[in-house]
Protein backbone atom coordinates (compact mmCIF):
# COMPACT_ATOMS: atom_id res chain seq x y z
CA UNK A 1 0.00 0.00 0.00
CA UNK A 2 1.40 3.48 -0.90
CA UNK A 3 2.59 5.67 1.90
CA UNK A 4 0.12 8.15 3.38
CA UNK A 5 2.06 11.14 2.11
CA UNK A 6 1.64 9.93 -1.43
CA UNK A 7 -2.10 9.48 -1.10
CA UNK A 8 -2.70 12.94 0.36
CA UNK A 9 -0.75 16.00 -0.82
CA UNK A 10 -1.06 19.30 1.05
CA UNK A 11 0.20 22.66 -0.22
CA UNK A 12 0.09 26.02 1.54
CA UNK A 13 0.09 29.40 -0.22
CA UNK A 14 3.13 31.66 0.29
CA UNK A 15 1.11 33.98 2.55
CA UNK A 16 0.09 30.94 4.69
CA UNK A 17 -3.55 31.96 4.44
CA UNK A 18 -4.76 29.09 2.24
CA UNK A 19 -4.10 25.33 2.30
CA UNK A 20 -4.87 23.09 -0.70
CA UNK A 21 -5.39 19.32 -0.73
CA UNK A 22 -4.90 16.88 -3.58
CA UNK A 23 -5.84 13.18 -3.46
CA UNK A 24 -3.89 11.01 -5.87
CA UNK A 25 -6.07 8.56 -7.83
CA UNK A 26 -6.55 5.36 -5.87
CA UNK A 27 -5.11 2.24 -7.37
CA UNK A 28 -7.09 -0.95 -7.64
CA UNK A 29 -7.42 -2.65 -4.30
CA UNK A 30 -6.48 0.44 -2.28
CA UNK A 31 -8.61 1.25 0.73
CA UNK A 32 -10.75 4.42 0.54
CA UNK A 33 -9.50 7.71 1.96
CA UNK A 34 -10.90 8.20 5.46
CA UNK A 35 -11.61 11.26 7.53
CA UNK A 36 -8.93 10.16 9.99
CA UNK A 37 -6.34 9.98 7.21
CA UNK A 38 -7.14 13.53 6.15
CA UNK A 39 -7.03 14.85 9.71
CA UNK A 40 -3.78 13.00 10.42
CA UNK A 41 -2.28 14.59 7.29
CA UNK A 42 -3.42 18.03 8.43
CA UNK A 43 -1.96 17.45 11.90
CA UNK A 44 1.30 16.28 10.42
CA UNK A 45 1.47 19.44 8.28
CA UNK A 46 0.60 21.53 11.39
CA UNK A 47 -2.50 22.94 9.67
CA UNK A 48 -4.85 23.68 12.54
CA UNK A 49 -6.84 26.82 11.75
CA UNK A 50 -9.74 27.47 9.40
CA UNK A 51 -10.21 23.83 8.45
CA UNK A 52 -13.22 23.38 6.16
CA UNK A 53 -15.29 20.51 7.51
CA UNK A 54 -17.58 20.47 4.49
CA UNK A 55 -14.57 19.99 2.21
CA UNK A 56 -13.43 16.97 4.24
CA UNK A 57 -16.87 15.36 3.89
CA UNK A 58 -16.93 16.15 0.18
CA UNK A 59 -13.53 14.49 -0.35
CA UNK A 60 -14.65 11.37 1.54
CA UNK A 61 -17.75 11.24 -0.65
CA UNK A 62 -15.90 11.78 -3.94
CA UNK A 63 -12.68 10.00 -3.02
CA UNK A 64 -11.07 12.71 -5.08
CA UNK A 65 -9.54 16.17 -4.68
CA UNK A 66 -7.53 18.36 -6.99
CA UNK A 67 -6.21 21.39 -5.14
CA UNK A 68 -9.38 21.77 -3.09
CA UNK A 69 -9.18 24.51 -0.44
CA UNK A 70 -9.04 22.58 2.81
CA UNK A 71 -8.24 25.45 5.19
CA UNK A 72 -8.37 29.24 5.11
CA UNK A 73 -6.94 31.76 7.49
CA UNK A 74 -8.11 35.31 8.11
CA UNK A 75 -6.00 38.11 6.66
CA UNK A 76 -5.17 41.02 8.94
CA UNK A 77 -7.22 44.17 8.50
CA UNK A 78 -5.18 47.32 8.04
CA UNK A 79 -6.05 50.07 10.45
CA UNK A 80 -7.95 53.13 9.29
CA UNK A 81 -5.82 56.08 8.29
CA UNK A 82 -5.90 59.17 10.42
CA UNK A 83 -8.17 61.88 9.11
CA UNK A 84 -9.03 65.50 9.68
CA UNK A 85 -12.52 66.63 10.65
CA UNK A 86 -12.97 70.25 9.67
CA UNK A 87 -15.18 72.33 11.95
CA UNK A 88 -15.30 75.33 9.60
CA UNK A 89 -16.25 75.73 5.95
CA UNK A 90 -13.02 76.04 3.98
CA UNK A 91 -14.30 75.39 0.46
CA UNK A 92 -16.63 77.20 -1.88
CA UNK A 93 -19.78 77.99 0.07
CA UNK A 94 -23.06 77.25 -1.64
CA UNK A 95 -24.78 80.56 -2.28
CA UNK A 96 -28.41 80.44 -1.20
CA UNK A 97 -29.72 84.01 -1.40
CA UNK A 98 -33.09 84.81 0.12
CA UNK A 99 -35.70 85.43 -2.58
CA UNK A 100 -38.27 88.14 -1.88
CA UNK A 101 -41.92 87.91 -3.02
CA UNK A 102 -41.23 90.38 -5.87
CA UNK A 103 -38.52 88.13 -7.33
CA UNK A 104 -35.56 90.22 -6.16
CA UNK A 105 -32.72 88.73 -4.12
CA UNK A 106 -31.64 89.98 -0.70
CA UNK A 107 -27.86 89.61 -0.71
CA UNK A 108 -27.66 90.84 2.91
CA UNK A 109 -28.81 87.40 3.94
CA UNK A 110 -26.39 85.46 1.78
CA UNK A 111 -23.78 84.60 4.47
CA UNK A 112 -20.86 85.28 2.14
CA UNK A 113 -18.07 84.75 4.69
CA UNK A 114 -17.57 82.55 7.75
CA UNK A 115 -15.89 84.34 10.65
CA UNK A 116 -14.10 82.66 13.53
CA UNK A 117 -13.11 84.00 16.93
CA UNK A 118 -9.92 83.48 18.88
CA UNK A 119 -9.98 79.99 20.42
CA UNK A 120 -12.58 78.58 18.00
CA UNK A 121 -11.90 75.00 16.93
CA UNK A 122 -10.93 74.84 13.26
CA UNK A 123 -10.13 71.13 12.87
CA UNK A 124 -9.74 67.95 14.89
CA UNK A 125 -7.43 65.07 14.01
CA UNK A 126 -8.89 61.56 14.30
CA UNK A 127 -5.83 59.34 14.97
CA UNK A 128 -5.19 56.19 12.93
CA UNK A 129 -6.38 52.85 14.31
CA UNK A 130 -4.18 49.82 14.99
CA UNK A 131 -6.10 47.45 12.74
CA UNK A 132 -7.26 43.88 13.37
CA UNK A 133 -4.85 40.89 13.59
CA UNK A 134 -5.27 37.97 11.24
CA UNK A 135 -4.61 34.22 11.64
CA UNK A 136 -2.88 31.87 9.22
CA UNK A 137 -3.66 28.17 8.70
CA UNK A 138 -0.89 27.25 11.16
CA UNK A 139 -2.74 29.10 13.92
CA UNK A 140 -0.17 31.88 14.00
CA UNK A 141 -1.28 35.45 14.59
CA UNK A 142 -0.61 37.88 11.72
CA UNK A 143 -0.02 41.39 13.04
CA UNK A 144 -1.97 44.13 11.23
CA UNK A 145 -0.56 47.21 9.56
CA UNK A 146 -1.38 50.37 11.45
CA UNK A 147 -3.23 53.11 9.55
CA UNK A 148 -1.19 56.05 8.31
CA UNK A 149 -0.98 59.08 10.50
CA UNK A 150 -1.84 62.56 9.28
CA UNK A 151 -0.64 65.93 10.44
CA UNK A 152 -2.91 68.73 11.56
CA UNK A 153 -2.91 71.40 8.81
CA UNK A 154 -1.52 74.19 11.00
CA UNK A 155 -1.12 77.48 9.19
CA UNK A 156 -0.77 81.15 10.04
CA UNK A 157 -2.61 82.42 13.14
CA UNK A 158 -3.57 78.92 14.36
CA UNK A 159 -2.44 76.80 17.32
CA UNK A 160 -2.41 73.10 18.17
CA UNK A 161 -3.66 72.45 21.71
CA UNK A 162 -1.83 70.28 24.24
CA UNK A 163 -3.98 67.26 23.36
CA UNK A 164 -2.17 67.22 20.01
CA UNK A 165 -5.36 66.69 18.01
CA UNK A 166 -7.19 70.03 18.16
CA UNK A 167 -6.39 73.03 15.97
CA UNK A 168 -7.77 76.43 17.08
CA UNK A 169 -7.66 80.00 15.82
CA UNK A 170 -5.31 82.49 17.47
CA UNK A 171 -7.15 85.55 16.15
CA UNK A 172 -10.57 86.79 15.08
CA UNK A 173 -10.83 86.52 11.33
CA UNK A 174 -11.62 84.36 8.33
CA UNK A 175 -10.44 80.73 7.98
CA UNK A 176 -8.76 79.85 4.69
CA UNK A 177 -7.06 76.82 3.19
CA UNK A 178 -3.63 77.92 1.96
CA UNK A 179 -1.06 75.47 0.55
CA UNK A 180 -2.79 72.61 2.34
CA UNK A 181 -2.86 74.39 5.71
CA UNK A 182 -5.61 76.21 7.60
CA UNK A 183 -4.79 79.87 8.17
CA UNK A 184 -6.88 82.64 9.73
CA UNK A 185 -6.82 86.09 8.18
CA UNK A 186 -8.49 89.25 9.35
CA UNK A 187 -11.06 91.04 7.21
CA UNK A 188 -9.92 94.15 5.36
CA UNK A 189 -12.61 96.86 5.20
CA UNK A 190 -12.30 99.65 2.64
CA UNK A 191 -14.59 102.44 3.78
CA UNK A 192 -14.65 104.21 0.37
CA UNK A 193 -14.22 103.48 -3.32
CA UNK A 194 -11.15 101.64 -4.55
CA UNK A 195 -9.53 104.46 -6.47
CA UNK A 196 -6.48 106.69 -6.38
CA UNK A 197 -6.92 107.22 -2.64
CA UNK A 198 -6.34 103.52 -1.98
CA UNK A 199 -4.41 102.23 -4.97
CA UNK A 200 -4.61 98.57 -6.00
CA UNK A 201 -5.42 96.06 -3.28
CA UNK A 202 -3.67 92.70 -2.78
CA UNK A 203 -4.77 91.08 0.47
CA UNK A 204 -4.29 87.64 2.02
CA UNK A 205 -7.75 87.53 3.61
CA UNK A 206 -11.25 88.75 2.74
CA UNK A 207 -12.09 92.26 1.56
CA UNK A 208 -15.18 94.41 2.08
CA UNK A 209 -15.43 97.46 -0.19
CA UNK A 210 -18.11 99.89 1.00
CA UNK A 211 -18.17 101.69 -2.32
CA UNK A 212 -17.26 101.06 -5.97
CA UNK A 213 -14.16 99.52 -7.49
CA UNK A 214 -13.31 102.15 -10.07
CA UNK A 215 -12.13 101.70 -13.65
CA UNK A 216 -8.71 100.12 -14.26
CA UNK A 217 -7.94 99.39 -10.61
CA UNK A 218 -7.09 95.90 -9.38
CA UNK A 219 -8.35 94.00 -6.37
CA UNK A 220 -6.88 90.63 -5.45
CA UNK A 221 -7.74 88.68 -2.31
CA UNK A 222 -7.36 85.10 -1.18
CA UNK A 223 -10.68 85.04 0.65
CA UNK A 224 -14.08 86.56 -0.21
CA UNK A 225 -14.77 89.95 -1.76
CA UNK A 226 -17.95 91.94 -1.13
CA UNK A 227 -18.60 95.20 -2.99
CA UNK A 228 -21.47 97.38 -1.78
CA UNK A 229 -21.80 99.30 -5.03
CA UNK A 230 -20.37 98.53 -8.51
CA UNK A 231 -17.34 97.07 -10.23
CA UNK A 232 -16.32 99.27 -13.17
CA UNK A 233 -13.86 97.97 -15.79
CA UNK A 234 -11.62 96.54 -13.06
CA UNK A 235 -9.37 93.49 -12.84
CA UNK A 236 -10.55 91.26 -10.01
CA UNK A 237 -9.04 88.03 -8.65
CA UNK A 238 -10.90 86.37 -5.78
CA UNK A 239 -9.88 83.16 -4.01
CA UNK A 240 -13.33 82.67 -2.47
CA UNK A 241 -16.78 84.11 -3.28
CA UNK A 242 -17.57 87.46 -4.95
CA UNK A 243 -20.67 89.42 -3.90
CA UNK A 244 -21.58 92.62 -5.78
CA UNK A 245 -24.69 94.35 -4.43
CA UNK A 246 -25.20 96.36 -7.59
CA UNK A 247 -23.64 95.68 -10.98
CA UNK A 248 -20.54 94.51 -12.82
CA UNK A 249 -19.81 96.75 -15.82
CA UNK A 250 -16.67 95.72 -17.57
CA UNK A 251 -14.48 95.73 -20.63
CA UNK A 252 -13.68 92.47 -22.38
CA UNK A 253 -9.99 93.32 -21.93
CA UNK A 254 -10.48 93.32 -18.14
CA UNK A 255 -10.93 89.99 -16.34
CA UNK A 256 -12.81 88.94 -13.24
CA UNK A 257 -11.63 85.59 -11.86
CA UNK A 258 -13.47 83.95 -8.97
CA UNK A 259 -12.50 80.65 -7.38
CA UNK A 260 -15.88 80.27 -5.65
CA UNK A 261 -19.40 81.56 -6.35
CA UNK A 262 -20.40 84.92 -7.78
CA UNK A 263 -23.54 86.96 -7.05
CA UNK A 264 -24.51 90.32 -8.57
CA UNK A 265 -27.54 92.37 -9.54
CA UNK A 266 -26.52 92.71 -13.19
CA UNK A 267 -23.55 91.83 -15.43
CA UNK A 268 -22.89 93.83 -18.59
CA UNK A 269 -20.01 93.72 -21.08
CA UNK A 270 -17.81 91.74 -18.68
CA UNK A 271 -15.23 88.98 -18.97
CA UNK A 272 -15.77 86.54 -16.08
CA UNK A 273 -14.36 83.17 -14.98
CA UNK A 274 -16.08 81.70 -11.90
CA UNK A 275 -15.35 78.19 -10.66
CA UNK A 276 -18.59 77.92 -8.66
CA UNK A 277 -22.16 79.10 -9.33
CA UNK A 278 -23.18 82.48 -10.73
CA UNK A 279 -26.40 84.02 -9.38
CA UNK A 280 -27.65 87.24 -10.99
CA UNK A 281 -30.88 89.11 -10.34
CA UNK A 282 -31.57 91.08 -13.54
CA UNK A 283 -29.44 89.57 -16.26
CA UNK A 284 -26.21 89.02 -18.18
CA UNK A 285 -25.73 91.16 -21.29
CA UNK A 286 -23.01 91.20 -23.97
CA UNK A 287 -20.55 89.32 -21.76
CA UNK A 288 -18.16 86.40 -21.98
CA UNK A 289 -18.83 84.24 -18.93
CA UNK A 290 -17.35 80.89 -17.90
CA UNK A 291 -18.86 79.10 -14.91
CA UNK A 292 -17.82 75.84 -13.22
CA UNK A 293 -21.32 75.28 -11.81
CA UNK A 294 -24.69 76.70 -12.83
CA UNK A 295 -25.80 80.16 -13.97
CA UNK A 296 -29.08 81.35 -12.44
CA UNK A 297 -30.88 84.59 -13.35
CA UNK A 298 -33.47 84.97 -10.59
CA UNK A 299 -35.83 87.78 -11.68
CA UNK A 300 -39.04 86.90 -13.50
CA UNK A 301 -37.94 89.49 -16.07
CA UNK A 302 -34.30 88.39 -16.09
CA UNK A 303 -32.45 87.78 -19.32
CA UNK A 304 -29.25 86.53 -20.92
CA UNK A 305 -28.61 88.37 -24.15
CA UNK A 306 -25.55 88.75 -26.35
CA UNK A 307 -22.07 87.35 -25.90
CA UNK A 308 -21.17 83.83 -24.83
CA UNK A 309 -22.24 82.13 -21.60
CA UNK A 310 -20.48 78.86 -20.72
CA UNK A 311 -21.68 76.89 -17.67
CA UNK A 312 -20.71 73.35 -16.67
CA UNK A 313 -24.03 72.09 -15.26
CA UNK A 314 -26.76 74.41 -16.54
CA UNK A 315 -28.18 77.83 -17.38
CA UNK A 316 -31.52 79.06 -15.97
CA UNK A 317 -33.14 82.36 -16.94
CA UNK A 318 -36.47 83.95 -17.78
CA UNK A 319 -35.49 84.82 -21.35
CA UNK A 320 -32.61 84.05 -23.70
CA UNK A 321 -31.58 86.40 -26.51
CA UNK A 322 -33.63 89.46 -27.51
CA UNK A 323 -36.39 90.52 -29.88
CA UNK A 324 -33.68 92.14 -32.04
CA UNK A 325 -32.17 88.72 -32.79
CA UNK A 326 -29.03 89.46 -30.78
CA UNK A 327 -26.54 86.59 -31.33
CA UNK A 328 -26.35 84.75 -28.01
CA UNK A 329 -24.36 81.57 -27.40
CA UNK A 330 -25.16 79.29 -24.45
CA UNK A 331 -22.81 76.36 -23.78
CA UNK A 332 -23.33 73.68 -21.11
CA UNK A 333 -22.37 70.08 -20.42
CA UNK A 334 -18.59 70.25 -20.55
CA UNK A 335 -15.76 71.77 -18.54
CA UNK A 336 -15.41 75.42 -19.60
CA UNK A 337 -11.64 75.30 -19.17
CA UNK A 338 -10.99 71.71 -20.21
CA UNK A 339 -11.34 72.39 -23.95
CA UNK A 340 -8.47 74.87 -24.15
CA UNK A 341 -6.25 72.66 -21.99
CA UNK A 342 -7.08 69.64 -24.16
CA UNK A 343 -6.28 71.57 -27.33
CA UNK A 344 -2.94 72.65 -25.85
CA UNK A 345 -2.06 69.05 -24.91
CA UNK A 346 -2.99 67.74 -28.36
CA UNK A 347 -0.81 70.42 -29.93
CA UNK A 348 2.09 69.53 -27.61
CA UNK A 349 1.61 65.83 -28.44
CA UNK A 350 1.82 66.59 -32.15
CA UNK A 351 5.03 68.58 -31.64
CA UNK A 352 6.60 65.75 -29.62
CA UNK A 353 5.61 63.20 -32.31
CA UNK A 354 7.28 65.38 -34.94
CA UNK A 355 10.44 65.65 -32.83
CA UNK A 356 10.41 61.89 -32.20
CA UNK A 357 10.26 61.18 -35.92
CA UNK A 358 13.23 63.49 -36.52
CA UNK A 359 15.25 61.77 -33.80
CA UNK A 360 14.38 58.30 -35.13
CA UNK A 361 15.43 59.37 -38.65
CA UNK A 362 18.75 60.61 -37.26
CA UNK A 363 19.27 57.28 -35.47
CA UNK A 364 18.61 55.40 -38.73
CA UNK A 365 21.01 57.72 -40.54
CA UNK A 366 23.86 56.99 -38.11
CA UNK A 367 23.17 53.25 -38.19
CA UNK A 368 23.42 53.47 -41.97
CA UNK A 369 27.18 53.79 -41.58
CA UNK A 370 27.39 50.15 -40.46
CA UNK A 371 26.98 47.89 -37.43
CA UNK A 372 26.85 49.79 -34.16
CA UNK A 373 29.89 48.08 -32.67
CA UNK A 374 31.95 49.11 -35.72
CA UNK A 375 30.99 52.79 -35.59
CA UNK A 376 33.64 55.39 -34.69
CA UNK A 377 33.57 56.60 -31.12
CA UNK A 378 32.13 59.99 -32.15
CA UNK A 379 29.24 58.32 -33.99
CA UNK A 380 28.53 56.00 -31.03
CA UNK A 381 28.41 59.03 -28.71
CA UNK A 382 25.95 60.75 -31.07
CA UNK A 383 23.85 57.58 -31.19
CA UNK A 384 23.72 57.28 -27.39
CA UNK A 385 22.70 60.93 -27.05
CA UNK A 386 19.94 60.51 -29.64
CA UNK A 387 18.61 57.40 -27.89
CA UNK A 388 18.46 59.29 -24.58
CA UNK A 389 16.55 62.10 -26.31
CA UNK A 390 14.28 59.46 -27.86
CA UNK A 391 13.59 57.97 -24.41
CA UNK A 392 12.74 61.38 -22.92
CA UNK A 393 10.41 62.27 -25.80
CA UNK A 394 8.56 58.94 -25.51
CA UNK A 395 8.20 59.54 -21.77
CA UNK A 396 6.66 62.98 -22.42
CA UNK A 397 4.35 61.52 -25.08
CA UNK A 398 3.08 58.89 -22.66
CA UNK A 399 2.39 61.54 -20.01
CA UNK A 400 0.42 63.64 -22.46
CA UNK A 401 -1.57 60.65 -23.74
CA UNK A 402 -2.63 59.85 -20.17
CA UNK A 403 -3.60 63.46 -19.48
CA UNK A 404 -5.53 63.73 -22.77
CA UNK A 405 -7.49 60.57 -21.94
CA UNK A 406 -8.27 61.89 -18.44
CA UNK A 407 -9.36 65.30 -19.74
CA UNK A 408 -11.60 63.78 -22.40
CA UNK A 409 -13.32 61.67 -19.77
CA UNK A 410 -13.85 64.62 -17.39
CA UNK A 411 -14.70 67.13 -20.09
CA UNK A 412 -18.11 65.61 -20.85
CA UNK A 413 -18.99 64.07 -17.46
CA UNK A 414 -22.10 66.25 -17.00
CA UNK A 415 -23.44 66.24 -20.56
CA UNK A 416 -26.47 64.01 -19.84
CA UNK A 417 -27.64 66.07 -16.84
CA UNK A 418 -26.82 69.56 -18.14
CA UNK A 419 -29.83 71.78 -18.89
CA UNK A 420 -30.62 75.16 -20.45
CA UNK A 421 -33.97 76.45 -19.20
CA UNK A 422 -36.02 79.53 -20.06
CA UNK A 423 -39.20 80.36 -18.12
CA UNK A 424 -39.92 83.14 -20.60
CA UNK A 425 -39.00 83.56 -24.26
CA UNK A 426 -36.14 82.13 -26.29
CA UNK A 427 -35.56 84.37 -29.31
CA UNK A 428 -34.14 83.57 -32.74
CA UNK A 429 -30.42 84.25 -32.77
CA UNK A 430 -29.79 82.05 -29.75
CA UNK A 431 -27.50 79.06 -30.25
CA UNK A 432 -27.46 76.29 -27.65
CA UNK A 433 -24.47 73.97 -27.26
CA UNK A 434 -24.60 70.87 -25.03
CA UNK A 435 -21.26 69.12 -25.25
CA UNK A 436 -20.40 69.07 -28.96
CA UNK A 437 -24.03 69.15 -30.14
CA UNK A 438 -25.73 72.43 -31.02
CA UNK A 439 -29.24 73.74 -31.58
CA UNK A 440 -29.93 76.99 -33.43
CA UNK A 441 -33.15 78.73 -32.44
CA UNK A 442 -34.95 79.86 -35.62
CA UNK A 443 -38.41 80.52 -34.21
CA UNK A 444 -39.53 82.06 -30.95
CA UNK A 445 -39.95 79.52 -28.13
CA UNK A 446 -41.62 79.89 -24.75
CA UNK A 447 -41.43 77.99 -21.43
CA UNK A 448 -38.94 75.37 -22.63
CA UNK A 449 -35.75 73.66 -21.59
CA UNK A 450 -33.02 72.02 -23.66
CA UNK A 451 -31.27 68.73 -22.81
CA UNK A 452 -29.09 66.19 -24.63
CA UNK A 453 -30.89 62.85 -25.12
CA UNK A 454 -27.85 60.82 -26.15
CA UNK A 455 -28.15 61.62 -29.86
CA UNK A 456 -29.25 65.23 -30.19
CA UNK A 457 -30.43 68.25 -28.24
CA UNK A 458 -34.12 67.97 -27.41
CA UNK A 459 -36.52 70.83 -26.68
CA UNK A 460 -39.07 70.10 -23.93
CA UNK A 461 -41.92 72.11 -22.42
CA UNK A 462 -41.68 73.30 -18.82
CA UNK A 463 -44.51 71.84 -16.78
CA UNK A 464 -45.84 74.61 -14.56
Amino acid sequence: MPEEKERIILNVSPDRLTAFITINPLEEGESPITEKEIRDALDKARIVYGIKEDTIQRIISLQYADKFIIAEGIPPKTGEDGRIEYRVNLGKKELTPKENPDGTVDFREIGYVENVSKGDILAVKIPPTEGTPGMNVYGETIPPKKGRDIRLPKGKNTQILEDGVTLVSQIDGVPLMRDGNISVSSLLEVQRDVDFSTGNIDFVGSVLVKGTIRSHFKVKCEGNLEVWEDIEDADIEVGGNLIVRRGIYGEIERTITVNGNLAAKIIRNANIDAKGDIIVEQGIMDSRVKCGGKILVTSSKGMISGGEVFAYTGVYSASLGSSFGTPTVIIVGKDPWGSSELEMLIKEKSEFEKRLKEVENNIKYILGYGREENLPQMRRAQLNKLREIQRLIIEQLNLRNLKIEELRENLYSSIRSAKVQARGLVYPGVKIWIGDENYKVDTELKYVYFMYDGEKIGVYPIVV
